[in-house]
């Protein structure tokens, strides 16, 4: 659990929650599909090289576009109060130090399907070239308000990202009372939002009680619970024919740890979460 999850691990898990659980388009009202097709592509926005330079900026025929600084577009983010554009905050710091890293956005380039091209990297340079020392500690306060408020993806970044930003710490100082109420924090967070059937949280504790680890020690109940929960939600979703990852032909070694109560017991614990699934995605609830 000290291996810090890269933004393409969230972005892959949205696009295939996206694709099995987004609304579809009201036909018959055209307000609601303009609506279900404004969110998407408000969506799409929210991460793109082209969001970070036109916030604000009324377009003028014949005018070059107006550059937003990295300032300007975190303050716009803080001033809203919003738990969500704490995250976008987050994320926009982050790709600055992984641009700074790699002169290049992994995650970015996963949703566009291709590389960078050379005017989107001057860009990106551009908005990040003045990022303080401040501003990348900073960035680890908007990612906790996230995660506090159940941001989708939010407690999983947080846990990858380690005590107070250093993963290091659950290694050399186990002890310590702050990183042991760091620890406390992130496993509440996750598990607040795999009972609200959030499937980044429900997959990562599920890793997490496989085997003893930084964070946590192995709990074999706990992580079927979690398995079967994702092997319900997964029987949901994936197309007819498609192979589950999470089913017991895989997994039969960890189901031979329980006793036949402890599998009752995730059983239901993992009908609970499927069920909340089903209800956010609207899907029907199963007998």
């Amino acid at each position: 659990m000290n291996v810090k999850l890269t933004g393409i691990a969230i972005a892959a898990l949205a696009a295939a929650l996206a694709l099995a659980c987004w609304p579809a388009a009201d036909t018959a009202n055209p307000d609601g599909a303009a609506a279900v097709a404004a969110g998407a592509a408000s969506a799409s926005q929210g991460r793109s090289l082209a969001a970070y330079f036109s916030i604000d900026a009324a377009p003028v025929p014949g005018a070059p576009p107006v550059a937003v600084t990295l300032v300007q577009r975190l303050e716009r983010l803080a001033a809203s109060g919003k738990p969500e554009d704490a995250y976008a905050a987050y994320q926009l710091l982050d790709d600055c130090i992984a641009f700074g890293q790699e002169g290049r956005l992994p995650a970015l380039e996963f949703e566009l399907g291709r590389e960078m091209t050379a005017e989107e990297k001057a860009a990106q340079q551009q908005l990040c070239a003045g990022m303080t020392q401040r501003q990348r500690d900073e960035r680890l306060a908007y990612l906790a308000t996230a995660a506090r408020a159940g941001v989708p993806g939010a407690a999983t970044l947080f846990l990858s990202e380690g005590p107070f930003g250093d993963r290091s710490a659950l290694r050399n100082r186990p002890d310590d009372p702050l990183v042991q109420e760091w620890k406390r924090q992130a496993i509440a967070q996750l598990t607040a939002q795999a009972d609200e059937a959030e499937l980044s949280s429900v997959s990562t504790l599920m890793m997490a009680y496989l085997r003893d680890g930084e964070v946590v020690r192995k709990d074999a109940p706990q992580a079927y619970g979690y398995l079967l929960a994702l092997r319900m939600v997964y029987d949901d979703i994936l197309a007819p024919g498609t192979t589950n990852p999470y089913q017991d032909e895989y997994w039969h070694w960890l189901q031979n740890e329980l006793t036949p109560e402890q599998q009752a017991a995730a059983a239901l614990k993992a009908q609970a979460i499927a069920a909340k699934f089903r209800q956010h995605a609207g899907r029907p609830a199963q007998g």
